[in-house]
């Protein structure tokens, strides 16, 4: 059932009906563009949308990268968007009095902008002083496992934006970035409100809803964090007495322990009655998991308004379908899976059709997933009994929550023991290697992530974190253990030190000369030594624990050290250099510090000068990265930054969120997390 190539079931339409009011455009707003938008206007208004449909009925739109615009006093609904495995689209509407409704999203979101951006589907405002509306939209889960660097923004509320943007019985259960960014017309804008009332928003990465303190109001919604990934915020309110304050009310926010609940920036203009957190952050404790009532469940539900009778999807006996629902998803190397429940199971046509490697026997199913793109989805009765992966590991949900496979085990013997990598709350990125005696496999422990760029192999597990954790569970001892970071290791629930574990320095780097007469200096984060009996012992001087520096000229060197390796400096000549098994540029490695995040603002091939001016609520400095240039003219003071380009780069890393933005210019801005 793997949706690479998406098959209608018989009673769909072979063919979508494309609407009329659908433009092919190259003017869409990805996640650099939107960082544009802080300081230009780049939304323009555009074509007119056709007439309402009845209830009941819908267009089918195919996305293929094209741009829909609603103007002024149009009405834009009764869409079923279909995706399918990676397409894009997006939705601008600028101007004033107008309506987007009953909007269904179908299939896996695919990248609006250059990768690995994510891009924007709706980019919004009311310019006109007046009442805009967006109500009855639904989004499917898409991709879960993607990077948080590659997850969308779903809407994206623009400066312009100066009137009063109401938005309604919303299902933001894309797993995005954002699910609306509504707080730039308060900090750096025309000063417009957004009135979020009877929404859901579930995973989204980095905040849920996020408004500023200018009236804006959030009203019987529920964000929901599953824990599986890091997450910064639910709530985000963006304060600084932009006038009228910000209210929440009858609000229920879960984080599970990722992230906060309700975050306010910049001051507390917040108003707050009957907000239900698990953090404290709210009124109230005990918050509860549910869709508000009049959030659609399904795109074609929204599309059509709540009707299926007269759709192109009717037919489908989604009445006659076992009630639960279980999708299995790939996290990007072949999977071979075994599910089984106590009662009947079968497809779910709304997530893909059956392939030929894909089976159902009665009460099982046996299948692959083989990327990240790929979902199979199944309707079952009973309880869940087992899941098993025969090869390689995947996501899997039950009725949307994310279950740990583990506990689904049948009679299958356990692993008994489990090792977690916490990096929620460190700075930058963490290495780590550990190796086990026993068999590993990958596991949601204590709500961490399943990773597809983390390797298991036999009993070799290599992988990162950086803001997010990652689980395994094992059986017989840990063996070894080595972290290049700040991230916290915990074996059954026991921190641990990876000192206890393996060889204290364990990564070797290895000079060979090249006959040029070469000076040089070493420095790691960690502690580094000559190698007894190796020619580093007398042509090297240990500084400290941390540098050494010596000469080479045709022999080889080797030093053993722990920690990453930050400064390679060659005073006078040249040498190859090895980190382990792998050759390295040492320009790579020349002491700049490094920051998690990048932001690269690009003049090449413009015309004229650009400049541009942020700020950040972390640390940032600038950086060489992808060969940018630093000039005298460009300046860091704090956590504000100001420069300018002309057919050159400037790059930055930096922490935490950019709190603000502006460009003039037509350079384009690349924003990088977790580099």
């Amino acid at each position: 059932m793997a949706r690479d190539e998406p098959v209608r079931d018989g009673d769909r339409p072979v063919e979508p009906t494309t609407s009329d009011d659908e433009r092919t455009d190259g003017g869409t707003i990805d996640r650099r563009s939107y960082l544009k938008l802080a300081g230009v206007t780049a939304i323009a208004a555009g074509v007119s949308t056709g007439p309402a449909s009845a209830a009941g009925d819908y267009d089918v739109i195919e996305a293929r990268g094209q741009t829909i615009r609603v103007s002024s006093g149009q009405t834009w609904e009764n869409k079923l968007i279909d995706l399918g495995n990676g397409g894009t689209i997006t939705i601008i509407a600028k101007g004033t009095n107008w309506t987007i409704r009953n909007i269904g999203f179908r299939g896996t979101l695919g990248a609006t902008g250059t990768a690995p951006n994510s891009g924007t589907v709706f980019g919004i405002a009311d310019t006109g002083g007046n009442t805009s509306t967006l109500e009855n939209i639904y989004w499917g889960r898409g991709d879960p496992d993607r990077p948080s660097n590659e997850r969308p923004l779903l809407m994206w509320v623009d400066p312009d934006h100066s009137g009063r943007l109401e938005v309604r019985n919303v299902n933001f259960g894309h797993a995005g970035c954002n699910g609306i960014y509504g707080s730039a017309p308060a900090y750096n804008g025309n000063g417009g409100s957004i009135h979020i009332d009877s929404c859901y928003t579930y995973d989204t990465h980095h905040t849920g809803l996020r408004i500023g303190d200018n009236g804006c109001t959030i009203s019987n919604s529920v964000v929901y964090k599953s824990g599986t990934r890091a997450a910064s915020r639910g709530i985000w309110v963006w304060a600084g007495d932009y006038g009228g304050g910000a209210t929440i009310e009858n609000t229920h926010v879960i984080t599970n322990g990722t992230g906060g609940g309700v975050v306010t920036h910049n001051g507390p203009s917040v108003s707050m009655d009957q907000v239900h957190t698990d953090d404290g952050s709210g009124t109230h404790g005990s918050p509860e998991h549910f869709v508000p009532d009049g959030v659609p469940t399904s795109p074609e539900a929204a599309a059509s308004a709540g009707s299926t009778s007269d759709s192109p999807s009717s037919g489908d006996g989604e009445s006659d379908l076992p009630a639960n629902t279980l999708t299995v998803t790939g996290t990007g190397e072949p999977t071979e899976y075994y599910v089984e429940a106590t009662d009947e199971l079968v497809d779910d046509p709304n997530v893909g059709s059956l392939e030929s490697y894909d089976s159902i026997d009665a009460t099982s199913a046996t299948g692959w997933v083989t990327n990240t793109s790929h979902v199979d989805g199944y309707r079952f009765a009973g309880d869940l009994h087992e899941v098993a992966f025969r090869q390689g590991s995947a996501h899997v949900e039950v009725n949307g929550e994310t279950i740990d496979p583990d506990q689904y085990n049948g009679d299958q013997p356990t692993l008994e023991n489990t090792l977690l990598v916490d990096g929620v709350g460190t700075s930058g990125g963490t290495r780590y290697e550990f190796a086990v005696s026993g068999a590993a496999q990958k596991a949601t422990v204590k709500g961490a992530t399943i990773d597809g760029e983390d390797t298991v192999d036999g009993g070799i597990i290599t992988g990162s974190v950086a803001g997010w954790r990652d689980g395994f569970k094992f059986s017989g001892e840990l063996t070894d253990l080595t972290l290049d970071g700040d991230a916290r290791v915990y074996v059954n629930g026991e921190q641990v030190d990876p000192a206890d574990y393996g060889d204290e320095q364990p990564h070797v780097l290895t000079l060979v000369g090249d006959g040029s007469n070469a000076s040089y200096e070493l420095t790691v984060d960690g502690t580094i030594d000559t190698v007894a009996g190796d020619a580093s012992e007398e042509y090297a001087t240990v500084l400290s624990d941390t540098t050494v520096e010596g000469s080479i000229e045709r022999d080889a060197q080797r030093f053993r050290f722990s920690g990453a390796l930050t400064d390679v400096t060659f005073r006078e000549g040249t040498a190859h250099v090895y980190l382990d098994d792998q050759r390295i540029d040492p320009d790579d490695y020349n002491g700049q510090k490094r920051l998690p995040n990048a932001i690269v603002i690009d003049g090449s091939g413009t015309d004229g000068q650009s400049s541009y001016s942020f700020a950040v609520d972390g640390e940032v400095v600038t950086a060489s990265y992808r060969d940018a240039s630093v000039d005298p003219g460009d300046t860091v003071e704090g956590t504000a930054v100001s420069g300018s380009v002309d057919d050159e780069l400037d790059a930055y890393w930096f922490d935490g969120d950019i709190t603000d933005f502006r460009l003039r210019g037509d350079a384009t801005v690349d924003v990088e997390y977790n580099v």
